[in-house]
């Protein structure tokens, strides 16, 4: 069950990376979790990521790989019309 969940967020994280850097075709289809995103990642929506990090040394390779992520989701731009 970890496993799946790691690949998730790691296809997620593709989807993002894909996203910024407007590529024509990104693959939503590898994990169920970007399916289930799809629309509102691509479509007519506005899209807020939360990321949590800790100033603790212990976990600093996380709290890095979290703000690499931040920093990839912020150049997401979707155009949300009411």
């Amino acid at each position: 069950e970890g496993g799946k969940i790691n690949q998730s967020l790691l296809t997620l994280s593709r989807v993002i990376s894909n996203l910024g850097e407007k590529n024509k075709h990104i693959n939503f289809r590898d994990s169920k979790l970007t399916r289930i995103l799809q629309p509102s990642l691509s479509g007519n929506a506005r899209m807020a990521v939360i990321c949590c990090a800790t100033p603790s040394e212990l976990y600093l390779e996380e709290t890095r790989s979290t703000l690499q992520f931040a920093s990839r989701a912020k150049l997401v731009k979707t155009r949300a019309q009411v």
